[in-house]
C-alpha cells in the first residue's frame, strides 16, 4: 500500500484475518494480508498493526460474551488465549515450521510464545484504557510503544486470536443449539 493504512483499510483486513482464522489460513497468506495493509516499510507495518489492535478490540467489545469478560466489562484476552493455546503449543509450533522448511528451535517458539504472552498482557491493559479512561489510551499506546515493540508488533495478534475464538465459540454454540 503506498499511503499510510485507513481505518476502512484495517477493518477489510481484520474481516480478512478472521476468515483465514477460521479454515487455518497458512502463515505466509496472513503475512500477504499484512504486508498489504501496511506496506513493505517500519512505519507502515506499524500503523498498519495499531490500527488492528483498533479494529480487533471494537470487535471484541461488540462480540464477547458477558462471561468471558471481567467485572469492569473488558473482554479477558488472558481466558480467551487459555482456550486458543495449551501447553504443548511450542513443540508443535517448532514441527510445523519444520515441516514448512523452517529452521526453528525449541528456544526459540518458547521466546515467541512469551511474546505473545507479553502481547496478551498489553491487550487487556489497551481493552481497559479503551473502555474505562478513552482519553488516556493514547498516551498509554505511546508509552508502551517507546518501551517495548510488542505494542506495536504483536497486540493487534492477541486481540485478533481473542476475537477468533469468541467466533470459534459462537460457531459451536450455534452448532450445538442446532442439534438440540
Amino acid at each position: 500500500m503506498a499511503s499510510r493504512p485507513t481505518l476502512d483499510d484495517a477493518q477489510s483486513a481484520a474481516r480478512e484475518l478472521l476468515v483465514m482464522a477460521a479454515r487455518d489460513a497458512t502463515g505466509e497468506e496472513m503475512a500477504a494480508v499484512l504486508v498489504r495493509l501496511g506496506g513493505s516499510t517500519r512505519k507502515g507495518q506499524v500503523d498498519a498493526n495499531l490500527l488492528l489492535a483498533e479494529v480487533f478490540a471494537g470487535i471484541l467489545e461488540d462480540e464477547c460474551p458477558v462471561i468471558w469478560c471481567t467485572t469492569e466489562g473488558v473482554p479477558d484476552v488472558h481466558a480467551l488465549a487459555e482456550i486458543a493455546h495449551d501447553p504443548g503449543e511450542a513443540h508443535r509450533y517448532v514441527a510445523l515450521k519444520v515441516a514448512d522448511g523452517q529452521e526453528l528451535s525449541l528456544a526459540e517458539a518458547k521466546a515467541r510464545i512469551a511474546r505473545r504472552s507479553s502481547a496478551t498482557d498489553l491487550s487487556m491493559l489497551y481493552l481497559r484504557y479503551r473502555r474505562l479512561d478513552p482519553e488516556q489510551l493514547a498516551a498509554f499506546i505511546d508509552d508502551a510503544s517507546k518501551q517495548t515493540p510488542v505494542m506495536a508488533d504483536h497486540v493487534w495478534g492477541s486481540l485478533w486470536v481473542a476475537c477468533a475464538t469468541v467466533r470459534a465459540m459462537a460457531a459451536y454454540r450455534a452448532a450445538i443449539e442446532a442439534i438440540d
